[in-house]
């Protein structure tokens, strides 16, 4: 079973002995580890398509967790009851599709004691949702795998007045921006080398358009470098 640094790093943000809630469960991967290294003592996986949840099930089967894996088959947490779970986890998916699974249940999401996120693009867009629409981010962080980067962020539902946010927090993050690991240093000079470029490939353009995008770039470097500094 691979499971790699990416997966590892969100079952270290889950606490022990609750119930997990996996959305999109894909291979079942996170939530087999979470019952074999006794991290969770029961772990709802749902997957939408019907090929993954097969693979899912068999894998489950294989390691004997039927008892402690329920697979459920059906789109974001449609399958799933208020209350059912106390920490949920929705990684590998598109920024955009994870804000629409949020937005569609929210009766729901506002129960959990966090909820665990992880896109493969769009963060800062994710972000802003969260920051704007009474999202408290707790914790952030970055694994890199196979030459990438993920950003993890866990949030929970604010029960009290959050602060004003500004550029920083959407681009990078009101945690991250704080941090001073070697992998969040990496991560942020990563983008800010992709932004350079970016940059670099505007200079030349005379649109009104490609002058656009070189202020959006110019102003974010001038807002990473602001981190690092």
């Amino acid at each position: 079973m691979k499971f790699g640094k990416r997966l590892e790093l969100i079952a270290s943000k889950i606490s022990k002995n609750h119930t997990v809630i996996d959305i999109g469960t894909d291979h079942a991967y996170l939530p087999i580890y979470l019952i074999n290294e006794g991290i969770s003592r029961k772990v709802i996986a749902t997957e939408i398509l019907p090929g993954p949840y097969g693979r899912a099930r068999e894998n489950i089967k294989k390691v004997g967790l039927e008892g402690f894996i329920e697979l459920r088959l059906g789109s974001g947490f449609n399958p799933i009851k208020p209350k059912e779970g106390d920490i949920a986890v929705i990684a590998g998916m598109g920024a955009m599709t994870i804000k629409n699974i949020l937005n569609e249940s929210r009766e729901k999401v506002c129960f959990f004691k966090k909820l665990i996120l992880q896109p493969m693009r769009n963060q800062e867009k994710l972000r802003k949702y969260l920051l704007t629409t009474g999202y408290e981010i707790i914790d952030e962080d970055v694994a890199f795998e196979d030459k990438k980067y993920y950003e993890i962020t866990v949030v929970k539902k604010a029960q009290k007045h959050l602060d004003p946010f500004d550029e920083i927090d959407v681009l990078v993050g009101p945690v991250m921006r704080k941090k001073r690991t070697p992998v969040v240093i990496e991560y942020i000079n990563h983008r800010m080398k992709i932004l350079q470029n970016l940059i670099e490939s505007l200079n030349a353009s005379n649109s009104e358009v490609g002058q656009r995008a070189l202020k959006k770039y110019e102003n974010q470097l001038k807002a990473l470098r602001e981190v690092v500094k």
